[in-house]
């Protein structure tokens, strides 16, 4: 097949889909990529990219067409609104100088949907086959996450929304439970198949584990790695180490990442006199995550009470199952769900400040034998339910 991938984020912005397209030149698939310049998740062009330079490039033998856009800056709603229309509008454009015919397709859509506009184009143009990969569930996610309540806004949101799974061959959905709301979009549900994230190798392949791991581990180590924004509620460990500095209970909070509510995190754990409880290393090479996941104990998954969040299966839920460490959620819905079906963990509902104060002390006493149990089972599930070589079978059956 020959398969034009869209995705506003890709190579060298740490996405799955640089992973998928990877894959699919391993099987022996002509790719090109319609990509913009590098800018997530710093909001500044990555270095070496510019608005007058590598507007199409040949990265790993495949053809990469890179559109202009505005950059994210500081990640404000204004920023972020420029940043994702000027994608669709120059993405588009960018389509009529891509030369060829193109089999199918395939939409890389995490926030924003808007990239599926970019999709029904493409797909009109080339008289190929579309599918959209549908990673968050607009506009409800956008309302949600705190950045857009005006219910004006919202309206038009979900009208561009409806338009775009409309015009869209297929649906694909990182979480069953997005199939009924998107049903409810007035999709037909034999547009819908499920297609889960999976876990790129360096989590599944302990070889990658360097030997000089990082020595701040003296305590039972609790570890979050991926984006600190409103959504993930992380004020509820800050409110839960205030509980477990009463009891006494000595252990380290790890926060690996970057995002809008980083500084507001920081602030809160000073002015608590939690420091004691807490390390923040910023954003780090992903080669590096699995070194601070191997002196873990166990690895944190958390997001704010949601009705469209308890849908959401986060991609880091995958990451932490192939590595085979201990989960600790704090999450309602599926992602609730899955840890206790997969014995992988203990898990509260989301902002159950209690319910988690109690697991962590639980957590914190099992022994060796009982955590390396739960890891196991995190992998097993892992490897039957979300490994790379079942979600690279579902999308090769999907695309034929």
């Amino acid at each position: 097949m020959k398969i034009l991938i869209i995705t506003q984020y890709y190579y060298p912005e740490n996405f799955i889909i640089n992973d998928i397209v990877k894959n699919f030149k391993h099987e022996g698939h002509d790719v090109e990529v319609l990509t913009a310049i590098p800018n997530y998740p710093s909001g500044n062009f990555f270095s070496g990219y510019n608005i007058f330079n590598k507007h199409k490039e040949i990265i790993n033998d495949v053809v990469i067409h890179r559109s202009r856009i505005l950059p994210r800056f500081n990640g404000n709603k204004i920023s972020l609104i420029f940043n994702y229309i000027s994608f669709v509008f120059f993405g588009t454009l960018k389509l009529f100088f891509i030369k060829g015919k193109f089999d199918k397709i395939l939409i890389y859509a995490p926030s924003p949907i808007t990239v599926g506009l970019v999709g029904v184009f493409a797909s009109k143009k080339f008289n190929a086959k579309s599918f959209l990969w549908v990673q968050d569930l607009w506009p409800e996610s956008v309302s949600a996450g705190g950045n857009i309540n005006n219910k004006f806004i919202l309206n038009l949101l979900n009208i561009m929304t409806k338009m775009i799974y409309k015009y869209t061959d297929y649906i694909l959905v990182q979480s069953e439970s997005f199939i009924e709301y998107i049903i409810n979009q007035g999709v037909k549900k034999e547009k819908i198949k499920y297609l889960p994230n999976y876990a790129v190798d360096i989590y599944s392949d302990k070889k990658n584990i360097v030997n000089d791991d990082p020595k701040i581990f003296s305590y039972f180590t609790i570890t979050f790695a991926g984006n600190v924004g409103k959504s993930q509620n992380l004020e509820i460990l800050i409110d839960a180490a205030k509980q477990l500095k009463l009891k006494s209970e000595k252990l380290k909070f790890l926060i690996i990442g970057s995002g809008r509510n980083m500084d507001s995190l920081n602030k809160k754990v000073y002015e608590n006199g939690l420091s004691d409880y807490f390390i923040f290393l910023g954003r780090k090479d992903p080669e590096l995550m699995p070194s601070y996941f191997h002196k873990s104990n166990a690895l944190f998954i958390s997001l704010k009470k949601s009705l469209i969040f308890s849908l959401t299966i986060p991609s880091k839920l995958q990451s932490y199952m192939a590595f085979g460490k201990p989960i600790i959620g704090s999450i309602d819905g599926i992602t609730n769900d899955l840890i206790i079906k997969s014995k992988s963990g203990l898990v509260s509902s989301s902002e159950d400040l209690n319910g988690l104060v109690d697991n962590i002390i639980t957590l914190k006493n099992l022994s060796l034998d009982e955590l390396n149990e739960l890891g196991n089972n995190a992998s097993r599930f892992y490897e039957n339910n979300f490994s790379k070589n079942v979600v690279m079978s579902k999308l090769f059956e999907i695309l034929r």
